[in-house]
């Protein structure tokens, strides 16, 4: 008679660990992706709104805090692009600074902003000011646009991106641990021969 006991609790503890590391790998794939991209939660001026003045800033806020690279906000008036310099991160918001004397209005702002996990996120809003901004618009030639070869200022990365990092090293990890102390598989006959 061949005793079973040992051999069977043997061959069940690798293949729990690898159902597992499976599982959560599937559940830090299902985070990562739940949190992938940044969704718009408000503006400053409202979409649609009308103000007394042009304001000094338009600011987007987000639900979690985006990256600079390929970040930009272009804000068009009626007398062209008013934004001045690139956009500045804060947390979970994104500020574009408007040019002093900027004329009364329609205005219309395109936004393109990098998610944590590195897909853009881009949209349009519009508002108007009855009356210009205070100051003095500057006169000349001079670029008012964002380059986009320009990155923004950022404040930090999202943490649902080094979630995913830490849970991906964490899955690797027990991994490899699970490969080195695996024993080869034996035959029935391999294990009775050791057993006599």
């Amino acid at each position: 008679m061949i005793p079973r006991g040992p051999v069977f609790r043997s061959r069940w503890r690798p293949r729990a660990l690898a159902v597992s590391l499976a599982a959560a790998a599937l559940l830090v794939g299902a985070a990562s992706t739940a949190q992938a991209h940044n969704i718009l939660v408000g503006t400053s001026p409202a979409d649609g709104s009308i103000a007394k003045v042009v304001p000094a800033q338009v600011t987007l806020t987000f639900n979690e805090p985006a990256l600079a690279v390929g970040t930009e906000i272009i804000v068009t008036g009626p007398s062209g692009p008013v934004q001045t310099g690139a956009a500045v991160l804060v947390n979970d918001t994104v500020t574009e600074h408007l040019q002093p004397g900027s004329p009364a209005g329609s205005y219309t702002v395109i936004y393109r902003v990098t998610s944590s996990d590195g897909h853009p996120v881009s949209g349009r809003f519009t508002f108007s000011a009855t009356s210009p901004s205070p100051g003095q618009r500057p006169t000349g030639t001079s670029d008012t646009t964002s380059p986009a070869s320009t990155p923004a200022s950022a404040s930090g990365r999202s943490p649902a991106l080094w979630w995913a990092l830490a849970g991906g090293a964490v899955v690797v990890l027990l991994l490899v641990v699970f490969i080195r102390i695996r024993k080869p598989r034996t035959s029935p006959r391999d294990e009775w021969d050791t057993m006599s």
